[in-house]
């Protein structure tokens, strides 16, 4: 497959904070969109990097090798920063590969398949040559896909909207509320250091060592109070009925979508500390967890902790949850990208380099750069974080 034409570029250049259009300029290879160079103390100069994606949100990121994978509401983008090539994946042009524009998750198996899961299509595989898709009728649990993990003998396990499945891969065993889930809507999956499975519900959190599950919620203490209202923060959240589309049967994703968004309780019109969207688990096998409008929490394994706006986040609607390689966890927000240094969350927003505040996506790669997908687009510096 050939590569497609590049993102539309637009160079830009910031200095302490104030920016200045230089002029707009496509090309025949993707290059550095914008450099923004912004002065902080200490650590010295940080300069981004800034790609539009035309505001398609990057809703996801995985490596393999050279090329980063994007997963936007409008297909796929495999991105070479080394060659400044990219090429585009859609439904269309993989002639239904995957069959829903709008990617959820994108994640690299050991074998270096890429395992797209999307929004009311199912789940495919990549394997840089063929496609190949699963579905509800391969034993998926629900065609709407979340998170993926893998666990320590290398089954898949996936996150549906309607529980969690296991792939073997030869066939899916599903987990669901009859087998100790505590809502069948499940966001996000994180592994612990000894092998238990952490699933974000939109009715808490459970844990699952194999045999035995044991449900959170805000009672147990998880989100804090809430303090804001959803809004321009959170636009681009879900894509607006009709993001799934060429080629998928429109009756059911019709009747699926309006299942879940108009059903009462379920229209997350409000902030919800139970809506759990993100989790991470740091090298102190500390378990965290994004919420929907009531920030981060915190499990040690007594006692839970949370935070939000009042402790430094930039936002309480946590998209991502990822832990950096010096051991620093990162919350994308609505509020900007947010880090926490062992006391307090720091955060970089706009005003310091993001190219947009809504930050969906975050990925730290192997060669210490530090990628930020947002509702526009994609922000990247290396070296040293910002700081005060």
């Amino acid at each position: 497959m050939k590569a497609q034409k590049p993102f539309q570029l637009v160079w830009a250049m910031a200095l302490i904070g104030s920016a200045l259009i230089l002029s707009s300029c496509p090309s025949s290879r993707p290059s550095v969109e914008s450099d923004i160079v912004m002065k902080t103390p200490a650590s010295g100069p940080i300069v981004w990097k800034q790609y539009a994606t035309q505001s398609d949100p990057v809703r996801t990121m995985a490596m393999d090798g050279d090329d980063l994978w994007m997963g936007t509401m409008k297909g796929i983008i495999r991105f070479n920063p080394k060659k400044g090539e990219h090429q585009i994946y859609t439904p269309k042009n993989t002639e239904g590969g995957f069959i829903a524009r709008a990617v959820y998750i994108l994640s690299v198996d050991s074998k270096g398949n890429k395992w797209v899961g999307t929004y009311g299509g199912g789940l495919s595989r990549f394997d840089g040559k063929t496609w190949k898709r699963y579905s509800k009728d391969d034993g998926l649990g629900d065609n709407w896909v979340y998170d993926i993990e893998y666990d320590r003998d290398g089954k898949m396990w996936v996150a549906t909207w309607d529980g969690v499945s296991v792939f073997d891969g030869e066939r899916f065993k599903t987990y669901r509320v009859a087998d100790g889930l505590p809502d069948k809507w499940v966001y996000s999956i994180a592994l612990d250091r000894d092998g238990v499975f952490w699933f974000g519900t939109e009715g808490g959190i459970s844990r699952f060592d194999g045999k035995t599950w044991t449900t959170y919620s805000h009672k147990n203490g998880i989100g804090g109070g809430i303090q804001e209202s959803p809004g321009g923060g959170t636009a681009g959240a879900y894509p607006a009925e009709g993001g799934a589309d060429d080629g998928l049967e429109k009756g059911d994703y019709k009747s699926n979508f309006l299942e879940h968004h108009m059903k009462a309780g379920k229209q997350n019109a409000a902030a919800n500390p139970d809506f759990i969207i993100s989790s991470t688990v740091d090298d102190r096998d500390r378990k965290w967890f994004g919420t929907w409008g009531a920030g981060v929490a915190r499990f040690d394994g007594k006692d839970w902790t949370s935070f939000t706006t009042k402790d430094g986040l930039g936002g309480d609607y946590i998209f991502a949850l990822v832990t950096d390689g010096e051991g620093r966890v990162w919350a994308g927000t609505n509020g900007g990208a947010s880090w926490f240094d062992g006391a307090r969350w720091r955060n970089i927003d706009k005003s310091t380099g993001l190219q947009d505040d809504t930050i969906f996506s975050v990925f730290f790669d192997k060669k210490g750069r530090r990628w930020f997908g947002s509702a526009l687009g994609l922000s990247v510096f290396e070296g040293n974080i910002p700081s005060e």
